[in-house]
């Protein structure tokens, strides 16, 4: 062809039906940025003002809405509502503080202020009690531990801590009555008790104090403490991760309800010598994006979560020799929705905490879970 006839040919003029769609995508690609960025990192760094003058107890969603919700996960809908109509709110227990939380102001002591991003993370449960460890999202508020009543499922208080910690874990020795709580200070991994005396008598609306440990425990010999558990006389400590592998690690209790503690030649120089050290005596290697680990009968169970993705409850033989929990080793692998955290096996039950409908989840998540379940382990594992 030559130049004379190429220049010839008639230019190809876009439509305004096809402008009217290019600008349709890039309006809908924009509204897409606009959201997640509203969704995540908005309220992700953002508290809206409180609406409560104390820590709120009344559920986000009906219970009804949640139950259908959770017929996406049948198998987890069947363990947690079969054969429990009899229980008050079908066995389940609403997360309290969701919109409102009685704590403090990091660093000021002595000071009342309602945190409006608290988000639950640990789970213990005690002879009368339900603990759910929660933190202030925006790093603005000390984290705090709520106290609900087991048998009437009704909240009772909240136990203001003296940081502002994650607090992945807590786990309740029910020997020695210690409720222990994960944590970090000073930049180390650290755990720490209450007794369950102090539990009960203590009222943050009296002198606004954080609570005081009756122990603490700098732990060298892991990264983080993200989850613990209590089982078998020994303190079961693990840390998150994103993509690798991460470690189980065991920690002894001595008769008097104290971590054996010993300081070796490794020991950082750096190390506080008035902060007992404890030590592992034993290690497992477990795979990556673990929340949380529970014991029951002849089993290992670990509950996996990250993101918007469904959230898996793995359950492995409890075999001690067996030092390497990987996905492939697993005797089973159930599927549960979106942001499970801790779980805690109490007799034939396992409650399971979420964090999908904390403040800062709530816009990000399909199923919003304000509530702890409690799934009849008989029927939800082979």
């Amino acid at each position: 062809m030559n130049k004379q006839n190429s220049e010839s040919l008639p230019k190809k003029k876009i439509s305004k039906k096809q402008i009217r769609l290019l600008l349709f995508f890039c309006l809908l690609i924009a509204a897409g940025f606009s959201y997640f960025y509203y969704a995540v990192i908005f309220r992700g760094k953002h508290e809206p003002e409180p609406t409560e003058i104390s820590t709120s107890q009344q559920p986000l969603y009906s219970l009804k809405s949640r139950r259908n919700w959770l017929s996406l996960t049948p198998k987890i809908k069947a363990a947690a509502f079969h054969g429990r109509a009899a229980e008050i709110d079908y066995g389940t227990y609403v997360i309290p503080g969701l919109t409102s939380t009685r704590t403090q102001i990091f660093g000021e002591k002595g000071s009342l202020d309602l945190c409006t991003s608290m988000t639950p993370q640990g789970l213990a449960v005690t002879e009368d009690y339900l603990l759910v460890s929660a933190y202030c999202h925006s790093g603005t508020h000390n984290s705090v531990i709520y106290v609900i009543d087991k048998k009437t499922h009704e909240f009772i208080k909240e136990l203001v801590l003296r940081n502002k910690s994650h607090v992945g874990g807590l786990a309740y020795d029910p020997i020695h009555h210690n409720i222990w709580i994960s944590g970090m200070s000073r930049g180390i991994p650290q755990v720490n008790a209450i007794t369950l005396e102090q539990l009960e008598e203590y009222s943050f609306q009296e002198e606004y104090q954080p609570i005081v440990y009756s122990q603490s425990y700098d732990l060298y010999a892991i990264t983080r403490t993200s989850f613990i558990t209590y089982h078998d006389n020994a303190l079961y400590v693990g840390y998150f991760t994103q993509n690798t592998a991460s470690v189980l690690e065991e920690y002894d209790i001595a008769e008097d309800g104290t971590l054996i503690t010993q300081v070796t030649s490794d020991t950082p120089d750096f190390v506080d010598s008035l902060t007992p050290i404890a030590l592992p005596s034993d290690m497992r290697v477990i795979t990556e994006q673990a929340q949380g680990v529970a014991f029951y009968k002849d089993k290992i169970l670990f509950s996996h979560s990250y993101g918007i993705f469904p959230s898996t409850l793995q359950v492995f033989k409890n075999n001690s020799f067996q030092k390497l929990l990987e996905k492939d080793t697993a005797e089973s692998s159930i599927r549960l929705p979106e942001k499970l955290e801790q779980i805690y096996v109490d007799g034939d039950d396992l409650y399971v905490l979420f964090e999908s409908a904390a403040y800062s989840y709530r816009a990000s998540s399909l199923v919003k879970m304000d509530r702890i379940l409690k799934l009849d382990l008989k029927t939800l594992l082979p």
